[in-house]
């Protein structure tokens, strides 16, 4: 029954969506000859910029004082798309661009009555910056309307960047970035009398672009903070991002680029001193390693890695799994996250992945494997975006050296839509062969009914083939992500033999249902106020419930300040076949459990010197139990060269065979000393396995790609006393030859 309604209502928003759209919202979907590459569906002369070639660069030091921008081409006057879509901006913004063969010019005038009031506390590269004054670039050099790059900088130049990609993330705020990516690129601004001013020059050589292509997609956004105001060139409305490629204006004109040889060669040495107790037992290691990148095209790039090392990657947050599926953690290492949004697969999030790259680098007990070398090739061939990575890691006690390979390919297809295949071959985690083929279809529209609207639909289909067992998988998402009515609608099932070993999967043999509908608006004196309504519902594929929850109304209230309450009922249904020992010694019987629960959440705007949330759910849990959930976040940013966090999440479990409570903090200090150098320590501890891990991190940016860490880890076994149990050492330098 429950597929019957997805089908149907999957039919209807397509019939009633893309089929009746008019010409200027889409293309028919049914022509059989896919139009080319064009310009967005809105079509007037303020989304077009003629780009001007300069022989003379400007000098990168946040004035706008060199000549040369004033034969730039200048933006139209922005629109503001937040919180009053539509209206005009409260404050003016100038966007000036120019190119030459080997990088792109933006120079940006952001005009501010009040520039005292300027908020820019973040230093450090590749930080959040959602609280600071700042402008975000998103480029689209294939002009595909799928994918692109994202670069963003504050007003005091500092930098963060991403990969777009070409699916909504319901799980992370409906986000197409991956912040993960990491370029070469300049930046640099200043705060004077008038607001502040800002310079971007991003290399040919740091992205990929189709030299054949002379018309890039492009936005970009300005936000005030303490305005709550954001403001666009084009996609000015709330549903939309600046990185919503659909909608995107034009730059025209980019001729005459170039790459040079197109190679990175990014060789690294590192130190690392460990000492284990009890024992003693000291070992001193050099290890040299290396990357390499190359530009076969403009548009396809080739990497090499040799001896590969992640001493530098940032650790993960503690968490402590009290459900009966896995937990997981998002992938941080550069390697596996440059063009990852190549291997993007059917928007699928968190599960089933048919690829999770953090599967590579971990053996059977999950410690870490050493990867010898990889090879990794992205890029785009007319409308073909594909990747193709291969990686040798190294044998253990129990496994040989094993090759793990992923290959995905997707065509682009109408405007914003694509079809796509991928496969996977190895098995990291046993002797055993293993296998994965799949295929997917996305259908996307920026203005679904000739309006403003985005409406999504994701399907997949997937088979594994491993240890003399096959399974399928497969499901589809539809999705209408919009400011005034928001909805989602997914299903998903995965056979019993369903092996995803490159991939990731909560749990196989189940179907999992999800829904959700919301309705926002924005009474006077609030930003915003949203009720909602959803429901998730996993079950066996006899269709027994494992686990079900329903959002009852559910309320959240923004206000003009971003100071945020949100607060609701939620019903559970949990039905355990055998006996889960949800703690040491603390047994839930198998049976079948229905309980209610409260939640209230409270967090106030980034923007103060002093910020935080607290979130409290309580009170009934299985077996006529009693559960109560706090998690607190307290930050302090006293100035652009420091600040203090502190999270402290808590369970606390009263069930009949016993009580307990699970106790996690976690202490981050951030000191940026210069734009280029800064220390991040990390300390965590969680009373389930007694254990406090420490993390100090140095990092001197000498210049970009070209880093020094000073990295420090120490775990200690607090259970009976203080143990210290391995502390590490490690130097690493690594260095970007570019030709």
């Amino acid at each position: 029954m429950r597929q019957r309604v997805v089908a149907v209502l999957t039919c209807v928003l397509l019939a009633g969506g893309w089929l009746s759209a008019t010409p200027a919202a889409g293309a028919d979907l049914f022509n059989t000859a896919p139009p080319p590459v064009e310009a967005p569906a809105v079509d007037d002369s303020l989304r077009r910029v003629q780009m001007v070639k300069t022989e003379q660069p400007p000098i990168i030091d946040g004035r706008l004082s060199d000549t040369a921008w004033g034969r730039a081409a200048v933006l139209p006057e922005f629109t503001q798309a937040f919180p009053n879509a539509g209206a005009p901006p409260s404050a003016r913004t100038e966007v000036r661009l120019l190119f030459d063969a080997d990088y792109v010019y933006i120079g940006v005038r952001a005009f501010d009555s009040e520039p005292e009031k300027i908020i820019a506390k973040e230093r450090q590269r590749d930080i959040a910056m959602d609280q600071d004054d700042f402008v975000a670039v998103a480029l689209d050099p294939f002009h595909d309307r799928r994918r692109g790059y994202y670069f963003q900088v504050n007003a005091v130049a500092n930098r963060r960047d991403g990969l777009i990609t070409p699916h909504t993330d319901t799980e992370n705020g409906g986000l197409q970035i991956q912040f993960e990516w990491d370029g070469i690129w300049h930046a640099e601004a200043v705060i004077d009398e008038q607001g502040w001013t800002a310079e971007l020059a991003i290399p040919m050589k740091t992205i990929s672009f189709d030299p054949d292509q002379t018309t890039w997609g492009f936005n970009v956004e300005r936000v005030i903070p303490r305005r709550n105001e954001t403001m666009r060139w084009t996609a000015a409305t709330r549903t939309k991002q600046v990185v919503t490629m659909g909608d995107a204006g034009n730059l025209e004109g980019l001729t005459g680029l170039r790459q040079g040889l197109g190679i990175d060669l990014v060789p690294y040495a590192k130190f690392t001193g460990t000492r284990e107790t009890p024992g003693g037992n000291d070992t001193f290691l050099f290890k040299p390693g290396g990357d390499l990148y190359y530009k076969v095209t403009p548009s396809v790039t080739a990497a090499l890695t040799v001896n590969t090392d992640f001493a530098e990657t940032e650790v993960d947050d503690r968490r402590v799994n009290l459900t009966r599926f896995p937990l997981f953690f998002p992938e941080k290492r550069r390697f596996f996250n440059q063009d990852a949004n190549y291997f993007k697969f059917a928007g699928t999030e968190q599960t089933p992945l048919p690829f999770f790259s953090r599967r590579i680098g971990l053996g059977l007990d999950r410690t870490p494997i050493d990867l010898l070398a990889g090879v990794k090739v992205t890029g785009q061939v007319g409308r073909v975006n594909f990747g193709l990575l291969s990686v040798q890691a190294d044998k253990t006690d129990g496994l040989n050296s094993k090759n793990l390979s992923v290959g995905r390919a997707s065509m682009g297809i109408f405007d914003e839509s694509s079809i796509g295949v991928v496969f996977t071959h190895g098995n990291p985690a046993s002797k055993a062969d293993n296998l994965l083929g799949g295929a997917d279809l996305t259908l996307k529209s920026s203005n679904f009914l000739g309006t403003s609207q985005v409406a999504e639909l994701d399907a997949y289909v997937m088979r594994s083939e491993g240890e003399g067992q096959t399974g399928n998988a497969f499901g589809a998402k539809l999705l209408y992500p919009n400011f005034t009515w928001d909805a989602g609608l997914t299903f998903g099932q995965s056979g019993a033999t369903f092996n995803p070993a490159l991939g990731f999967i909560d749990l196989a043999g189940t179907r999992d249902y999800k829904g959700w509908v919301g309705r926002s608006w924005r009474p006077a004196g609030l930003d915003s106020v949203r009720l909602g309504l959803g429901a998730t519902n996993k079950t066996t594929l006899d269709n027994r419930t494992i686990q079900g929850v329903i959002s009852l109304p559910e309320l959240r209230l923004t206000t003009t300040s971003q100071d945020g309450i949100s607060a609701g009922p939620i019903l559970f249904q949990e039905q355990y076949f055998v006996p889960f020992e949800i703690a040491p010694g603390v047994m839930i019987p198998s049976g079948n459990y229905t309980y209610l629960t409260y939640y209230l959440a409270l967090a106030s705007a980034p923007t103060r010197a002093v910020s935080g949330s607290i979130e409290v759910g309580c009170c009934e849990y299985v077996r006529e139990g009693r559960r109560m959930d706090l998690d607190a976040r307290l930050v302090w940013r006293p100035s652009t060269f420091f600040n203090l966090g502190a999270t402290y999440s808590q369970v606390k479990l009263d069930l009949p065979d016993g009580k307990f409570t699970v106790h996690i903090g976690q202490l981050n200090l951030n000191m940026t000393l210069t734009r280029n150098l800064s220390w991040n320590l990390v300390g965590q501890y969680d009373n389930v396995s007694h254990e406090f891990g420490l993390n100090s991190r140095m990092r001197w940016a000498v210049q970009p790609g070209s880093d020094l860490f000073l990295v420090f880890n120490h775990h200690a076994d607090t259970e009976r006393g203080w143990h210290s149990n391995v502390s590490e050492l490690s130097t690493k330098l690594g260095w970007t030859f570019r030709f």
